[in-house]
């Protein structure tokens, strides 16, 4: 003991005192590497956390929202107003607040039970004079209006199919083309001119053959002919004919070989019309099989004019009716015709039945695949009087309110739908009748395109019933004629529709469901109530059947 105290104090470290620093120093070496796993497992967690948040960042919010959100059964009726959020239409408080979703001020509006609106009305839409402002609202009356007979659509020149024709080679076998006349697409033949010769060994021998039999009957006496070693000249020449035909030949190639030189024996190809080659497919030393396309010529003295029509319009064509075409190539030039076929087919692409009508074209000068501008004339070439079949004040359709009832208003027998109609038609004739001396197909009830929201199972058009107020109404239209759509059953004459701004009141009555819930007076609310103008988010409309 007294040797270990000595030996410390002059500095030896003895055996243990070495242990137990170097158990110490791997303790904390051990420590240390656990410390540094340890925040490099932290950062590990970290990273992935974060990726997990970034990428269902929106799963996350839509919990949260849900979470967050009120019921509908928190709000509670206060003085007829409830308060909502124009960027989140769920919330919904019973006092004005914040949004707890964006922090936007929640909008004020009127709140009241669904109530039956009336037959033909599908939504009710309250605006205050700021908004129909700023949504650039404008109403017009809905009037009697002079109904445009003419259709104006897209066209083009087409050729004429009737004067349209493919040559072919006719001869058996394989024949070569020895020279080709009509060297080019686009020229100009005549019926019976020479496009091209073939030449075969089959054929040059028949062709010898037969010009051999035609030298003999010539040589022979005109008034008897008599046989010879080779047989009767005139069989001679009728064997040798049948045998051209059997090698295909024409009666007409018969007739040219035999105007043609003595030496040759060659096939000539011949135009069967007098026109323009618009197609060549072949070029010298070709062979060519039987039946084989050669040439296409087109007599362009005739051509059509071929219209485009909607599916919609076609109810209003008929073949016979008067149609005109202008041409960018000659401004100021109106080509006049009548409607000879009406395709029995749609395009499905564009959903259109061509239209045709046929025109002289003298000196060529309408070429086929020029764009025309068509008009076609829709009045009917004789009219009859028809019985009107609505009531000119409401447009329902007579009998619907019980039997018609009759009056007299200048001198004409007006048929209405009711007693309550004569009143308001002897007040202002001119709203309701069309001017005296014109036919009810010249003048009819219209009403504006840009007034009509096609929702696909329905035409809306919004009425003005009372200042800031529209309906969304049903109505029943006919087809579109010269920008304006003839009613035929829905609207009165008088009444003010929306003809800008429509389809922003239709985007409110979607987004603000609450504003389509009831007519109520304005001194319901005691502030002007609220809708916003914003085309984002919004729920589908409340409609009342």
């Amino acid at each position: 003991m007294t040797s270990l105290v000595s030996n410390e104090r002059n500095g030896r470290p003895s055996a243990d005192s070495s242990a137990v620093r170097a158990a110490d120093g791997a303790s904390r070496a051990g420590w240390t590497i656990l410390k540094v796993v340890e925040m490099r497992l932290r950062f590990v967690v970290l990273m992935v956390g974060t990726g997990l948040v970034f990428g269902y960042w929106d799963t996350l919010a839509n919990h949260f929202e849900k979470w967050s959100r009120p019921t509908r059964g928190a709000a509670k009726v206060v003085g007829g107003l409830e308060y909502y959020c124009p960027m989140h239409p769920s919330v919904v408080l019973a006092t004005s607040a914040s949004c707890p979703i964006c922090g936007m001020p929640l909008a004020k509006r009127a709140l009241g039970d669904a109530v039956a609106l009336p037959e033909g009305v599908l939504s009710l839409v309250r605006m205050t004079p700021g908004q129909v402002a700023q949504a650039g609202v404008k109403t017009v009356a809905v009037g009697f209006r002079r109904r445009d007979e003419r259709m104006t659509t897209v066209g083009s020149i087409s050729f004429d199919e009737s004067r349209r024709f493919q040559v072919a080679s006719n001869a058996r076998g394989s024949l070569c083309l020895d020279r080709v006349y009509a060297s080019s697409e686009g020229v100009t033949v005549q019926a019976g001119q020479r496009l091209a010769d073939l030449y075969g060994y089959d054929m040059a021998q028949a062709i010898r053959v037969y010009r051999d039999a035609v030298v003999a009957r010539e040589a022979a006496p005109a008034d008897n002919l008599p046989a010879t070693p080779l047989g009767d000249p005139k069989e001679r020449v009728d064997l040798a004919i049948q045998g051209l035909k059997v090698l295909g030949v024409r009666q007409n190639q018969i007739e040219a070989i035999a105007a043609g030189s003595l030496s040759s024996e060659l096939l000539p190809i011949l135009a069967p019309i007098s026109g323009h080659i618009v197609r060549k497919s072949i070029q010298e030393g070709q062979y060519v099989s039987e039946g084989q396309f050669l040439f296409e010529i087109v007599d362009l003295s005739r051509v059509w004019f071929v219209a485009q029509v909607f599916e919609d319009q076609l109810g209003r064509v008929e073949v016979g009716r008067r149609i005109e075409a202008t041409i960018p190539t000659f401004p100021g030039e109106v080509f006049t015709g009548r409607v000879a076929l009406i395709a029995p087919t749609l395009d499905p692409t564009t959903r259109t039945a061509a239209v045709r009508f046929e025109i002289d074209n003298p000196g060529h000068r309408l070429r086929p695949g020029m764009y025309a501008t068509v008009t076609l004339n829709l009045a009917p070439e004789s009219r009859e009087a028809k019985e009107p079949t609505t009531c000119p004040v409401t447009g329902l359709r007579l009998g619907s309110m019980g039997n018609p009832v009759e009056t007299e208003v200048d001198g004409r027998t007006i048929r209405l739908c009711c007693e309550g109609c004569i009143a308001k038609l002897k007040s202002n004739p001119a709203a309701y009748l069309p001017r005296p001396g014109t036919s009810s197909e010249d003048v009819v009830l219209s009403v504006p395109e840009s007034a009509v929201v096609d929702t696909g199972s329905h035409k809306i058009v919004y009425v003005e019933s009372a200042p800031g107020v529209f309906e969304g109404r049903s109505v029943d239209l006919g087809p579109l004629s010269g920008g304006d759509y003839p009613v035929l059953a829905g609207l009165a004459s008088g009444e003010r529709v929306a003809a800008a701004g429509a389809f922003l009141i239709d985007a409110e009555s979607r987004l603000n469901p609450g504003a389509t819930v009831a007519k109520k007076p304005a001194s319901d609310v005691a502030e002007p109530l609220a809708s916003t103008s914003r085309l984002r988010g919004g729920r589908e409309p409340r409609l009342q059947p």
